[in-house]
């Protein structure tokens, strides 16, 4: 299910279908089926038990909009899939734990497939604009600073400036741990005493997450370092597609997209338009990263509002950087670089070091 046409269809992100509502809920039943398997090798569960909870689980077909509206009853969807589960057969269903644990570990099943599918697409962009960098390592073109022309730089230089942040928000989204939750009721794994740390462990090896050994129902800082780093990649395309832009200006018209947008009322435009829907996708991004922060603010023992908050805002998140990234390298794929154009600006020739500078990054990015 896509949130709407424009964020996923325009956004053109294969990590999407990891974000949308659907496997979010497809992850509830996966993480309960997990956590069956995970209670019976922990020993809080036979094996037969855990057989027939799966076998439940594999067997339910549940309803995303019936599901959407029980969830109001109880502030989360966990709550009437677990009970539409038990109805079906109670057997190894749900051990030990609590609805957030289920949820949260949901959200890192879908932010750790997005997040690699990020990664990939950021890799497609560092690999055109080295080829950028390349290329015109040595071609001349204006400096800006504060919007006015400055000294010469070259067009190397310039993009390898953008490949160099390419590559550090690429390197944080790969460092990042997705990690699993199990703590039950009030986050003392009472219910499963004394096997509720082999069962969080074996919950994440099962569904190949982190487990820092911790329970972090009220700590939300593993949410809060997903969502910086998405953030950050979204801050670093956004800049590309800033200066794209701006050197696609009528008045400038040192750059232009390989696929210039139209206009419905004046034909002769030829718009940056992948450029501009990526800072518009990113643009979103900050608001939804304030979100999350303010969510840390989660009381005593479990969340009231603030965890709610999450769910939605970090997918979307991620899908908006997903977007927003995607337009990124759609921009830069073919783009045109008009050397003619720049040697009209020039106002000098000395580059001082800007392609030792370029030759850096680009070591940069053939030693990742």
């Amino acid at each position: 299910m896509t949130r709407s046409l424009y964020s996923d269809l325009a956004g053109e992100s294969a990590a999407h279908r990891h974000l949308s509502d659907e496997a979010f809920l497809t992850g509830l039943l996966t993480v309960e089926s997990a956590l069956s398997v995970a209670a019976a090798r922990a020993g809080a569960l036979s094996d037969a038990e855990a057989a027939t909870a799966v076998e439940t689980i594999r067997n339910y077909h549940p309803d995303l909009e019936e599901i959407s509206r029980q969830s109001a009853e109880g502030a989360n969807p966990t709550i009437p899939v677990v009970k539409a589960l038990k109805a079906i057969d109670p057997t190894g269903i749900h051990p030990g734990a609590t609805s957030q644990d289920i949820i949260d570990t949901s959200l890192m099943l879908c932010l750790r497939d997005a997040t690699g599918e990020i990664i990939a697409e950021l890799g497609e962009l560092a690999d055109l604009l080295a080829e950028l960098t390349r290329t015109h390592r040595d071609t001349p073109m204006m400096a800006h600073t504060l919007g006015q022309q400055a000294v010469p730089t070259t067009v190397g230089c310039i993009t390898a400036g953008w490949l160099q942040a390419v590559l550090r928000s690429q390197a944080a989204l790969q460092e990042l741990r997705f990690e699993v939750s199990y703590g039950g009721a009030a986050g003392t794994m009472t219910a499963t005493h004394p096997h509720g740390f082999a069962i969080q462990d074996a919950l994440a090896a099962e569904l190949g997450l982190h487990n820092s050994g911790l329970v972090w129902h009220s700590d939300r800082i593993p949410v809060t370092t997903i969502a910086a780093a998405l953030a950050t990649a979204a801050g670093a395309v956004r800049k590309i597609a800033g200066d794209v832009i701006f050197l696609s200006a009528s008045e400038i018209s040192e750059l232009r997209e390989a696929q210039p947008g139209g206009s419905s009322a004046m034909p002769h435009k030829a718009n940056p338009a992948a450029a501009i829907a990526c800072d518009g996708y990113a643009r979103r991004v900050p608001g939804l990263l304030a979100t999350l922060f303010d969510a840390l603010d989660c009381r005593l023992q479990r969340g009231t509002g603030s965890w709610h908050a999450e769910w939605q805002t970090i997918r979307e998140l991620a899908a908006a950087t997903a977007s927003a990234v995607g337009r990124c390298r759609r921009s830069i794929d073919g783009i045109v670089v008009d050397t003619d154009r720049m040697e009209q600006h020039l106002t000098g020739t000395d580059v001082g070091h800007a392609p030792e500078i370029a030759d850096r990054v680009l070591e940069l990015y053939e030693g990742k």
